[in-house]
């Protein structure tokens, strides 16, 4: 089974993404990771990347299509994997169609995560990340046990260019006007899911209108 993750930054879909991809034993490809290994490591792809994000812009729909299909193509994936971050509008959705089309694959599910305003800039804005190993903390929800120190490594915690504010507007803004017509797009293979209820509930509500069993 290939399942999309849809919602506005901060909508938890990442977590709800990666939580359903363990409970499923499929690959979690989340295209903001990948693009932000790029960055990390000075790719060709990762510079232009950075420059695009750093401005709240989004990466054109080609690279990250290849990206996708470069990934997909593994082995890992050849029973399924579930997809975050990628497709926000009825094109790339109508991109992504096609690419797993010539990969003989299509998408069968797509959970949507529904959030207002209000919630994304609280939810982006406290989240930092630790520099070393990558792990993700909340200012509010999950603070480190000491300030602005990685509870597994001991290392310093940033706030991601992508998480200040104003940023995070504008990209709820332009996820509001890139998906108008993305959930009517996906109508057929859509589950809406309130995205504001505590995290196990919504990853049973996902479970639930999935009709996979849960507790398996």
């Amino acid at each position: 089974m290939i399942i999309v993750f849809l919602g506005a930054p901060g909508s938890g879909k990442g977590t709800q993404a990666l939580m359903l991809a363990d409970y499923l034993k499929t690959p979690f490809i989340s295209t903001g990771d990948m693009l932000r290994d790029q960055v990390k490591q000075s790719s060709v792809l990762g510079l232009k990347a950075k420059a695009i994000m750093e401005q709240g812009e989004l990466v054109p729909d080609n690279d990250v299509i290849n990206m996708i299909k470069e990934r997909v193509a593994q082995k890992d994936c050849t029973k399924g994997f579930v997809i975050d971050g990628f497709p926000r509008n009825s094109n790339q959705a109508k991109a992504l169609d096609k690419a797993m089309m010539e990969l003989g694959r299509e998408v069968n599910k797509v959970v949507y995560l529904e959030i207002p305003q209000e919630v994304a800039i609280e939810r982006n804005c406290g989240r930092r990340v630790c520099k070393n190993c990558r792990a993700n903390y909340h200012i509010k929800y999950s603070p480190p046990k000491t300030d602005n120190k990685c509870d597994l490594c001991d290392q310093e915690l940033y706030q991601r260019d992508d998480d200040k504010q104003e940023t995070v507007v504008k990209r709820y803004q332009i996820y509001l006007e890139q998906t108008k017509n993305l959930v009517d797009y996906y109508q057929d293979r859509l589950i809406s899911i309130n995205g504001g209820l505590p995290i196990e509930s919504i990853g049973q509500n996902i479970r639930e209108k999935l009709k996979l069993a849960v507790g398996r």
